[in-house]
């Protein structure tokens, strides 16, 4: 039941083949639960990226990774120290450019496996991972093995908090996460979903609006509106409680399950309940309040005998009270 597998010392995109074949063997005979897909079995494929060979090939090992790790530790000792910061903006630019999560890992907190405060210089480095654009920061030793470790998360939520504190405050088009993302919009797979994600994070930031809220049934819509680092938080509304677990890792996403579920014989009818389900359930959340406007993002099919026709559906909702 694991949804991600971390791959260590990925040296060439085939290593990342290796590991997606044979995680793809050990589920060929699974069956799928109701309502799961059963692509979506095998768990997503996290490259770790330590090695001279894998930050030289590192886009061809992006392309067929889920998402990547940038683990300094090994890093720094296969590569001159020197480079190692170079190295990973470069990554985390590039899996930002393509909305693929990156995780930036080892001796972030490194002093606080024996000191119960980290240092300016750690401080600085937790926060510039932020800045840079990085989907998750990762502890290693100072909660597997250090004498702080719940100092240690405490220390490092409090940066992340800050630094997002930062980003946030500048909307688009002054958030220089959003303007790197529209530099890459031409390498995206799915210009029309990308499309739509652009036109609610630009719409959210505009108005502003409180809030983007998406219906997804597979987490790619919620993906690409990540991909664009909103201002604002983003619910993440599912039917399948896999998809919500694996948005865990996107930066800006909250994923919520949703009660109900969509009739494929009148999707139009069933969205709309869908919607109101998630409004409704934002603001009993906190997230939101009467007054204030929100952003939804949903596809709709069509019926059950012409599921190849859908439309892509931005709105802009003021709750009530």
């Amino acid at each position: 039941g694991a949804d991600y597998v971390a791959a260590s010392f990925v040296r060439t995109a085939s290593n990342v083949r290796s590991v997606i074949a044979f995680l793809d063997g050990c589920v060929a005979d699974a069956v799928p639960s109701a309502g799961q897909s059963k692509n979506r079995l095998r768990p997503l494929v996290i490259s770790k990226i330590e090695s001279a060979e894998g930050v030289a090939n590192f886009m061809e090992i992006l392309a067929e990774s889920d998402g990547i790790m940038v683990a300094r530790g090994d890093l720094g000792v296969e590569i001159p120290y020197s480079q190692v910061f170079a190295a990973q903006k470069e990554m985390v630019a590039a899996c930002n450019a393509v909305g693929k999560p990156v995780i930036v890992a080892t001796q972030m907190l490194d002093s606080m496996q024996r000191n119960p405060r980290p240092t300016r210089a750690e401080v600085t480095d937790v926060g510039t991972a932020v800045l840079d654009g990085a989907d998750a920061v990762m502890l290693s030793g100072e909660t597997a093995a250090g004498k702080y470790p719940i100092e240690s998360i405490r220390a490092m939520r409090s940066v992340l908090k800050e630094a997002d504190r930062i980003v946030t405050s500048k909307g688009p088009p002054k958030n220089n996460l959003f303007v790197e993302t529209l530099k890459s919009t031409n390498n995206i797979l799915d210009a029309e979903l990308d499309t739509v994600a652009f036109a609610a994070v630009r719409g959210a930031a505009d108005l502003p609006a409180k809030l983007i809220v998406v219906i997804t049934m597979t987490g790619k819509s919620a993906r690409y509106i990540a991909r664009h680092r909103p201002t604002v938080p983003v619910l993440a509304f599912c039917t399948d409680a896999q998809v919500a677990r694996r948005l865990q890792l996107h930066r800006c996403i909250t994923p919520i399950m949703l009660q109900s579920t969509l009739d494929p014989d009148d999707p139009s009818t069933s969205m709309s309940k869908l919607r109101a389900e998630a409004l409704r359930t934002a603001k009993q959340l906190g997230f939101v309040r009467a007054g204030e406007r929100v952003v939804t993002v949903d596809r709709t099919r069509g019926k059950a005998h012409d599921l190849h026709h859908y439309s892509h559906n931005v709105k802009v909702a003021t709750l009530r009270e």
